[in-house]
C-alpha cells in the first residue's frame, strides 16, 4: 500500500476526503492527517507519505509554504492541492513547486480519481524501475557496487563501468550506512524483505542498496551522514510500528569522491561492530565513535592545532609519539586507527581553515595527505605523514621571530580568552622567561598582560550582550569569568557602567 496524507484545517473536509474514494482499491491508505500547516509539515516529515492532499489557506502556515519547506527538507512525495479559492498566484506558485494538480473545492470525485490514478501509475513506474534492466545488467550493477565498497587501485575501470550501466554517481558527497538485523527473543534474525527495504530507504532519494554479509548496505549520494542518520532513525520508528522490527544502523562519514566510498564503508563496518555498546542508540555515526576515545588521547585535533599555531614543532613530534604509544596500548586495529586519525585531520584542517582563511592556499595539500594516510601500511608511516602535514602547516602559520612574539601571544589570547590564562603558562608555551615576556608585553602594548586579557574578555562580553539573549551569568562564564560578581566589577571598570545599563544604552529600540 502507498501512503496518503490529508492536510486541512477543517475536520469535516478531512472526513469527506477520506470517504470520497475507496482508497484501498487504488493501493492507498491514509497514514496521517494534519490539522493545519505546521502540524501537517511535522507529520509529513515523520510519516514521509507518497501522496499528500493539502489545502492552500490554513492558519499559521499555508499550503504553498508547507510544500516549499517540505521540498527544502528533501521530501520526495507528490502533492495535490485542494482549495476553495481560485487564485492565479497560488496556482502559479504550485506549478513552480512541481505540484501534481490544483483542484477546486467542492472536490469533483472523477477529477480527483483521475489525478490519483495518474499518481499511482507514476509511483508504480518508479517502483518497477529495475524492470527496465535485464537480469544480467542488474547483476553487473551489483558487482560494481561491491567493487565500490572495496579498496581499488583501478579507479578508471570502475568509472567506465558506472557509465556503461547508467549508474548515477555524479555527486560530490557520499556516505555508506550498514543496517544489521536485530534478533528476536528466540535469537533468530528476521529476513530483510522487499517491503522492509523499501520502508527503511524512504526519504533517501539518491541511494543504491546491496546485501553484504547478511546486512543491508546503503550507498547514499548527495546527502550528509548526519541527515542520513536522522532519516534512517525516522524510518526505523516506522519499522517498529508496522513490523514490530528494526535495524541497528552504522553510518560512515562523508567522502567527496566515489573512489573513497570504501573508506566510509569501513567506518560504517567499524561502527556496526560497536552494536553491543550502542544498542540503545539504534544508529551510530563517527560522532559517537569519537566519544570512545575521549578518556585517552584519541581526540588530538585541538591540541595539535594549538601547537601548529605557535610553531612548537618539538611538541608536535612529542604529541605524535605519545599518540603512537596510546594506539599500541589499546591494541587498536588498522581500520579503527585510520578512521580516527582521518577524522582528526579533517577537524584540524577545518579549524585552521576557519582561523586563517587568508593562508588556506598555502596549506599542505589536504586531499593528498588524507589519501596517503589511508594507504599507509604501518603506524609509524602514518604518524610520520601526520607530522609532515602538521609541520608544513606550522611553517605556513607560525611566526618565529622575537619581534612578533607579542602579536603571537595576543592572537593566542584572542582565541583562548575563555580559558584560565596566566602569563607564566603562556611563557612556557612560547619558551620565554615570564618576567621578560611581561616586560616586553608592557613595552610594546603599553599595558600589562592581565589588563589586556581583561579588555579582550570584556570586549567579547559586550558583543555577546548585544548579539545574544544569554543571561549575564552565562556570558560571564563564556568569556572566562567563573565569578559573576567579579565580572560585574571588571565590566564597570572597563566600560564605566553595568552590563544591564550597557544593553539599555546600545541595543536598538523597537521600530
Amino acid at each position: 500500500m502507498y501512503q496518503l496524507m490529508i492536510i486541512d484545517d477543517e475536520p469535516i473536509v478531512r472526513a469527506g476526503i477520506k470517504n470520497l474514494l475507496p482508497w484501498s482499491n487504488y493501493n492507498f491508505e491514509v497514514c496521517a492527517e494534519g490539522v493545519d500547516g505546521k502540524d501537517g509539515l511535522k507529520k509529513l516529515l515523520e510519516y514521509s507519505p507518497d501522496l499528500v492532499l493539502v489545502d492552500v489557506k490554513m492558519p499559521g502556515m499555508n499550503g504553498i509554504e508547507l510544500i516549499r519547506e517540505a521540498k527544502k527538507r528533501d521530501f520526495e512525495g507528490k502533492f495535490i492541492i485542494l482549495t476553495g479559492y481560485s487564485d492565479f498566484e497560488f496556482a502559479k506558485s504550485a506549478v513552480s513547486l512541481g505540484v501534481r494538480a490544483y483542484l477546486l473545492k467542492p472536490i469533483d470525485e472523477e477529477e480527483l480519481l483521475e489525478n490519483v490514478e495518474e499518481v499511482l501509475a507514476e509511483l508504480e513506474a518508479k517502483k518497477n524501475l529495475d524492470d527496465y534492466y535485464t537480469l544480467s545488467e542488474l547483476k553487473a550493477r551489483q558487482v560494481v557496487l561491491r567493487r565500490l565498497l572495496q579498496p581499488s587501485e583501478d579507479k578508471e575501470s570502475i568509472r567506465k563501468e558506472i557509465k556503461l550501466y547508467g549508474m548515477d554517481f555524479k555527486y560530490s558527497n557520499f556516505c555508506v550506512a550498514i543496517l544489521s538485523q536485530i534478533t528476536d527473543e528466540h535469537g533468530q534474525e528476521n529476513l530483510i524483505s522487499g517491503e522492509k527495504r523499501e520502508l527503511i530507504q524512504k526519504g533517501l532519494a539518491k541511494v543504491d542498496s546491496i546485501i553484504v554479509d547478511d546486512n543491508l548496505v546503503l550507498i547514499c549520494k548527495d546527502c550528509s551522514y548526519t541527515k542520513v542518520r536522522e532519516q534512517l532513525l525516522k524510518n526505523n520508528e516506522r519499522m517498529k510500528r508496522e513490523y514490530n522490527d528494526n535495524f541497528f544502523i552504522g553510518v560512515g562519514h562523508d567522502v567527496a569522491n566515489l573512489e573513497d566510498i570504501n573508506f566510509s564503508y569501513e567506518c560504517a563496518k567499524l561502527l556496526t561492530d560497536y552494536k553491543f555498546l550502542y544498542r540503545d542508540l539504534e544508529a551510530v555515526s563517527i560522532d559517537d565513535l569519537k566519544t570512545v576515545y575521549m578518556g585517552g588521547k584519541g581526540n588530538f585535533a585541538e591540541h595539535l592545532c594549538e601547537l601548529i599555531e605557535i610553531g612548537d614543532k618539538v611538541s608536535i613530534e612529542e604529541t605524535l609519539r605519545n599518540l603512537k604509544s596510546f594506539y599500541k596500548s589499546k591494541v587498536m586495529n588498522e581500520t579503527e586507527i585510520k578512521v580516527q586519525v582521518i577524522q582528526n585531520i579533517v577537524m584540524l584542517f577545518s579549524m585552521l581553515e576557519k582561523k586563517y582563511p587568508d593562508k588556506v592556499s598555502g596549506f599542505p595539500d589536504f586531499e593528498m595527505a588524507t589519501n596517503s594516510i589511508k594507504k599507509s601500511d604501518s603506524l609509524d608511516e602514518m604518524m610520520r605523514l601526520v607530522g609532515v602535514f602538521s609541520v608544513e602547516a606550522a611553517d605556513k602559520i607560525g611566526i618565529t621571530t622575537t619581534d612578533n612574539i607579542v602579536k603571537r601571544v595576543l592572537a593566542y589570547m584572542e582565541r583562548n580568552y575563555v580559558d584560565d590564562l596566566k602569563l607564566e603558562d603562556i611563557a612556557k608555551i612560547f619558551n620565554y622567561n615570564s618576567a621578560y615576556l611581561g616586560k616586553v608585553f608592557k613595552k610594546i602594548t603599553g599595558d600589562s598582560f592581565n589588563s589586556l586579557l581583561n579588555r579582550i574578555r570584556i570586549d567579547n562580553a559586550k558583543r555577546l550582550l548585544l548579539e545574544t539573549d544569554l543571561k549575564v551569568y552565562q556570558i560571564s562564564e563564556q568569556v572566562g569569568y567563573s565569578n559573576t560578581d567579579y565580572f560585574y566589577t571588571k565590566f564597570r571598570k572597563y566600560v564605566g557602567i553595568s552590563p544591564k545599563d550597557f544593553i539599555e544604552e546600545n541595543k536598538p529600540g523597537d521600530e
